[in-house]
């Protein structure tokens, strides 16, 4: 079972291979622009789940693919926006937002039950 974190660490570095495809000599951009997007990129997954701003800097990093890399926006998978929360949701419709609300609760009600049963069965109440 893939846990939450898991799958977008996965999409993150999908994202990332894509746009070191991409962005190395992009055009309309500056070198040390492109250099700081890859960078960045590196540093997220370095720090992801380990650092409390590590979603703040993914965010960032959505909206500068979104505002400055628009042909590398389609390849952003769009549960990452949704993950990073905050103006990223500004890109979500609302139907999206409301699926995304209805995944997040199925997740955290399943891994509650899981907590309930592991707990009935380390106390020996099964």
């Amino acid at each position: 079972m893939q846990s939450r974190n898991e799958y977008f660490y996965q999409l993150f570095s999908e994202l990332q291979k894509q746009c070191k495809d991409k962005v190395a000599g992009h055009l309309g951009h500056s070198e040390e622009s492109n250099e700081q997007l890859l960078n960045d990129l590196d540093t997220l997954l370095k720090q992801f789940g380990q650092k409390t701003d590590y979603v703040d800097l993914g965010g960032d990093i959505l909206q500068r693919i979104i505002s400055h890399y628009p042909d590398i926006t389609p390849l952003m998978h769009r549960d990452l926006l949704w993950f990073c929360g905050g103006q990223c949701l500004h890109y979500l419709g609302d139907e999206e937002l409301e699926r995304y609300q209805l995944i997040e609760e199925r997740y955290f009600q399943a891994e509650a039950a899981n907590y309930r049963e592991i707990r009935a069965q380390a106390f020996g109440m099964h």
